[in-house]
């Protein structure tokens, strides 16, 4: 029976301890949960186990066994069909255009003939329940679909074994319930997975065992310490927006296509000017499309009023100051190498220069744990570091309307709380109009002003909330 196990497992970064004496088994049959704050290490362990430290940096010492032998010592292409890791950004995983494409790629390079790839690619997109995105390119499909597509490919694989980092962040609550479902029936049928998730929504009744790492120490969390954890709050109304409030941004016929697909068809709403607004919606219809219309980089048919003049009637670099998208994956928005540098550059571009003095950012930076990385490349940061500090580089160019794509990916609820405490510092102190596309709606849910939702093909405010 295949296996995965480490013993006194030590990983660590420089002269920072991420985890001292780990000790882990997986095997058939286990469904098992890891949490932990941002930054503690969750995937630089799940690495670990699947033989890619200490490649990427950092040290590791003790071992790792699949199948009783070093992980490392496993040729790429036998260890694929036994162990596979599931990325925490799905797209570095991806090397081809289309769904089919990659698929057919790591398939051919576990020798299969090509009927035999046929007939892994049917099974898995159907097991995943996309088998309608089989011909899609890969650049028109939404963080959540893009999920989907690599868990579709892991299985394919053939591998027993499945190592998943924070999987769910980008999908919406249905399709995070059935595939927590389908994980959880794949571990019935001789999977082994252990997967990352800051959420514990959906998993009391379907997992095996839950870990926790924190302050470098791996540890059970008891069944009802989980309990505990996985409690959640009732839904929310939200009211309408006033049609006198003052409106910051206008959208009148609006019309969207995410490649061939049509996603908005002659929509009208508006934004009102000060408020914080999350917009809803399931995979794929076309949030993260909207949002890039509204910063000028995606074409649009219809129109789009921004303080009362058409959005291309500015100049981009203008408008660009006062219009901010923060991109869905943190690395895209980076421009220096160093935390600090990220820091200056900002500084010297913002448009609130006597609100973020030396004190404030400081004071923030130390809300977001990230004090003591200055001289850090941003590229060596963990995800959730790295999303806190692309939040904090927008917040300090303050743009008047902040488009926030997916904003608390990877982070734990300490760290999302912290978030949302800077949107609402921004809104009441600097009267920032802050638009926000997330799958992690409940926290948000509490603090939003309105509740914008995608419904076929229009966007409409609605009461109703989760």
């Amino acid at each position: 029976m295949v296996s995965l196990s480490c013993q006194g497992l030590h990983l660590a970064y420089q002269e920072h301890t991420i985890l001292a004496q780990g000790d882990f088994h997986l095997q058939p049959g286990d469904f098992q949960l890891l949490m932990g704050p941002s930054g503690a290490g969750k995937s630089t362990f799940l690495k670990a186990l699947a033989g890619l430290a200490p490649r990427f940096g950092g040290q590791v010492t003790g071992q790792v066994r699949l199948n009783g032998r070093p992980v490392a010592d496993w040729p790429a292409n036998e260890r694929a069909q036994l162990l596979a890791f599931l990325f925490q950004q799905p797209d570095q995983q991806f090397a081809m255009p289309t769904v089919a494409a990659e698929l057919i790629f790591a398939l051919e390079n576990l020798g299969l003939s090509a009927a035999a790839i046929d007939q892994r690619i049917d099974w898995a997109l159907a097991k995943v329940a996309i088998t309608d995105l089989r011909e899609r390119t890969l650049s028109t499909l939404s963080g959540g679909e893009l999920q989907k597509v690599a868990l579709a490919e892991v299985l394919a694989l053939g591998a027993r074994l499945l190592l998943l980092d924070e999987p769910f962040t980008a999908v919406d609550p249905t399709s995070r319930a059935s595939l927590q479902k389908l994980l959880a029936q794949l571990s019935q049928e001789g999977y082994g997975i252990l997967i990352a998730d800051h959420d514990p929504s959906g998993y009391a009744d379907r997992v095996t065992a839950v870990h926790r790492i924190d302050q470098a120490a791996l540890q059970p969390v008891t069944a009802s310490d989980f309990q505990a954890l996985a409690v959640e709050a009732e839904p929310r109304r939200f009211p309408l927006p006033d049609a006198a409030a003052p409106t910051l941004l206008l959208a009148a016929e609006l019309t969207l296509l995410n490649g061939d697909v049509k996603v908005l068809d002659a929509a009208n709403f508006t934004l009102p000017t000060g408020k914080l607004i999350m917009l809803n919606g399931p995979n794929g219809v076309g949030k993260s499309t909207l949002l890039r219309a509204i910063a000028r980089l995606q074409p649009y048919q219809g129109q789009l009023t921004y303080a009362g003049r058409s959005i291309l009637a500015y100049r981009k670099k203008a408008y660009y100051r006062q219009v901010g998208l923060l991109f869905q994956q943190a690395t895209d928005q980076f421009l220096a190498v160093t935390v600090q540098e990220e820091l200056d550059q900002v500084l010297r571009q913002t448009q609130a220069g006597a609100y973020w003095t030396q004190e404030r950012l400081q004071s923030w930076l130390q809300a977001f744990q990230l004090t003591g990385l200055a001289d850090r490349s941003v590229y060596t940061l963990s995800g959730g570091q790295q999303k806190k500090l692309q939040i904090l580089l927008m917040a300090v160019m303050a743009p008047k309307l902040l488009l926030a794509d997916e904003p608390l990916t990877g982070l734990d609820a300490a760290a999302v709380q912290q978030v949302l405490a800077l949107f609402l510092a921004l809104k009441k102190d600097l009267g920032l109009t802050i638009l926000v596309v997330s799958h992690q709606r409940q926290a948000l849910a509490a603090v939003a002003d309105y509740q914008l939702c995608y419904q076929s093909g229009q966007i409409r405010y609605q009461t109703e909330g989760l």
